[in-house]
Parts: C-alpha cells; structure tokens; sequence
C-alpha cells in the first residue's frame, strides 16, 4: 500500500512535489478509506484521480513511479559503465546538474517503509530504506556515493555492499545476495506497485492472455468484467504461436518482412478471439468469434488494463494508470472506480491511481476531497505543482465539475484568444 510519494529534479517536476494517499481527518464517504490493523490512527486512500491541462505533467508523475520501479527491480542487472535513466529538469542550467531524488513511503505485510533514493546519469549519489518494525523508525542501510551505513546486520550487509556497483541500487543488489532484511520492500515494488502507460498496451494484452491461460479463476473474472461493461463478449481464447517471416507474407508491409527476414526467426504472435452471442433472425442465439483486431479500440482498451486491475484487487495491490479514460466511456471509467470503493470488491485495500481528463468524474459523491488531485505548470518557468482539492478548503456540497472548469482550482488549458489562420 502506498502512503507518498515525493519526486524532485525528474522531467517538469523541478522542486520537490508530494502526493500523499494518506486520508485526511474528514470524514465523508468513510468507505474510500482503508484502516489496516497494523496502523493503527491511519487511514489510507483507496483511490486518487489526479487532473491537468494537456503537457502539465500528469503523465510525469506516473512515469517517475515506473522510472522507479523499474530501477528497483533491474538495476542489479546494470554493467559497470552502463547510464542511469536520468531525466531532470532541463529548463534550469542548475537543475540540468543536479541529481533526480525521489522518496517513498509504502506498507507491506503491515510494515511500513520508507525509502529515499537521488541519482545522476552515472551514479547513485543517496541511497536508504528505513523501517518500522514496532511502530519505531530503524535503519536498514544508508549509502552516500559507495559508503555506506547500516545498523542490523553489519557483516552480512558490508560484504554484500562491496558486490554493489556505483550505479547499481544497493536495495537491488542486496536482494539478488539473499539478504533478507530487503526482501519485502523490494518485492513491494516488484509485485504489488503496478504501473500502465498509454505505449504498453501490446505486453499488457500479452500478460493478461497468459495470465487467463494458466488460472482458470482469473480467466473468469475477466469475462464477468467484460460481460458487465456491456461490451457483448462472451467467451475470449488466446495462444501464442511461432511464425517465420514467409508465414506473415500479405499480412505487413514488403519493408517490414524484409526486416524481419534480416533479423532471422521464428517470431512470436499473438492469435487472440473475442466470442459474441448474437440473435439470429429465426430468433437463435448464435456464436461468433472475433480476431482482436476487428474489435473496437475501447474494447482493446479494457481488456489490457481490466487483468491488472484484477490482479491488483484479488491481492491488494497499487495500480497506477495513465490516461485511464483513454478510448473508454465515462460509465466505464466510473464502474472501475467502484471496484476500489466498494468493499465487497475491494477486500484487501488494493488502491487505484490514475490521471485523466475526464471531468464527469469530478463529483463530491464519488470522491473524498483529498482524493482529488491537479497538477499545473507555471507558463514562466516551466516546472510542475502538484497539489489537492483538499487544500481549498471546498464545502462538501460545492458543485466541483463547475468550479473546476471555470478555473478555480487551475489546471486547466488557457487558450490564447488569437487566430491559427
């Protein structure tokens, strides 16, 4: 469970932004909020919408929790030499120098920790993970550069500490040697931070035919899901299968098999069919199959991100998804944000956040205040603020859609008034 999260110097964000999944004291629509055993006085979001003008740095945000999952989760992999993924703030010749810092705070197995890491192109400049076993703050490892610090385990951690390259994180490396006392937080970001770009909808499609192949059980909720967005499908297969570039002649372009040709076999694809029951005119029902690629875009859409919802649902876990709304209409979007407010549906705190312009959605009985986040950018300088609804102050009864769009809270486009021809 994510408590917050904190970036600074990455893309349009150039000074230190939170966002906070951490509830409030107000106590309107109580079922948004999760109480874990395990802490006890906090409560936690189960959802976040965060909104913005096109280019404010909605996206940046998700791509900085992806940047940081992934460096996580591969970073062990790294030769010496090999670039960090560094993306600073470019519109400052200072900032372009400086290192990139973000901050985490997270729960797993009702233990809370808190991880700081800054890096460059090259380096890893800072490095910690600190946690709270009995609800007091302990150190795990501290690292400036290549020293570094720890308080349990010294002798274990200092000859592994000697195996982790300066651009290599400590938390990656540490786990890859079976050290235990990182196995949780990096498990957290590995399976229970998920993270959705609008570019990724191809190995989402492929992890969720997978997935439906190997559980019976997953394989069933996907088709109740689709089943109740309307979208008439009733039965889904999908394999996998190896072609050579001859078997695919006539279905891409003459350029594109010669590529395929130079670069040698075979090639994996994807043969994936949506069902549909349709009444004849005899009154029959009767069954069709579809290819995914005669199936609409929205429905394309859902099928990617509905598995990992699913999954994030069925365990618990954080789904971070940009664009949701994309090629989906408002009553999807809406009935998705129901399952992580429902809690029959939502039984082990998982937690949905995602950035959107779908404004319909900006409603005071959907969302608690604090639920509801911009982001804008300054027109002068071209940094990135991010920050709530909860900061105005807003009564509970304020008609926000209309607020919103006649620029109360900002974050929305302003549009010179002057002619394109």
């Amino acid at each position: 469970m994510l408590i917050e999260f904190r970036v600074k110097n990455f893309r349009s964000f150039k000074n230190e932004q939170t966002f906070s999944m951490l509830a409030s004291f107000d106590q309107s629509l109580p079922g948004n909020a999760i109480q874990l055993p395990t802490r006890k006085g906090d409560r936690f979001l189960n959802s976040a919408a965060i909104y913005g003008a096109n280019a404010s740095g909605k996206s940046n945000l998700v791509i900085a929790l992806s940047l940081l999952r992934n460096l996580v989760a591969l970073s062990h992999q790294h030769q010496k030499g090999m670039m960090l993924n560094y993306q600073p703030f470019r519109f400052d010749h200072i900032s372009a120098k400086e290192p990139t810092v973000f901050d985490i705070e997270f729960v797993k197995n009702g233990i809370r920790y808190d991880y700081h890491l800054a890096f460059t192109a090259k380096e890893v400049v800072e490095e910690s993970l600190y946690y709270y076993p009995k609800n007091r703050r302990a150190m795990i490892f501290s690292r400036t550069g290549q020293k570094f610090e720890f308080n349990i385990d010294q002798v274990e951690q200092e000859v592994i500490s000697r195996r982790a390259l300066e651009n290599t994180l400590y938390l990656s490396t540490s786990v890859q040697f079976n050290y235990k006392g990182t196995v949780q937080a990096f498990e957290w970001f590995r399976d229970d931070l998920i993270v959705l770009d609008t570019t990724a909808t191809d190995p989402l499609v492929d992890k969720v035919v997978e997935r439906m192949n190997h559980n019976k059980r997953f394989k069933q909720q996907l088709l109740n899901a689709l089943r109740i967005a309307d979208l008439g499908i009733v039965g889904v297969t999908g394999k996998f299968r190896d072609v050579s570039p001859r078997e695919l002649e006539g279905q891409f372009p003459p350029q594109l098999i010669g590529a395929m040709t130079v670069m040698g076999g075979p090639f994996r694809i994807r043969d994936l069919r949506f069902a549909h029951s349709v009444k004849a005119e005899n009154g029959n029902e009767e069954m069709f199959e579809l290819e995914d690629h005669f199936e609409s875009e929205g429905t394309r859409r859902l099928f990617a991100i509905v598995g990992p919802i699913i999954d994030s649902l069925t365990d618990g876990k954080t789904i971070v998804i940009d664009e949701m709304d994309t090629k989906l209409h408002h009553d999807i979007s809406d009935w998705i944000v129901g399952l992580f407010h429902d809690p029959e549906q939502n039984r082990k705190g998982a937690q949905l956040i995602f950035n959107t312009h779908d404004i319909h959605l900006l409603d005071l009985s959907k969302f608690r205040r604090d639920q509801i986040w911009f982001v804008e950018k300054d027109p002068e300088c071209g940094s990135t603020s991010l920050y709530s609804l909860a900061e105005f102050g807003e009564r509970k009864d304020r008609d926000i859609l209309k607020a919103y769009t006649h620029g109360r809270y900002g974050a929305v486009p302003f549009i010179l008034p002057e002619k394109v021809l």
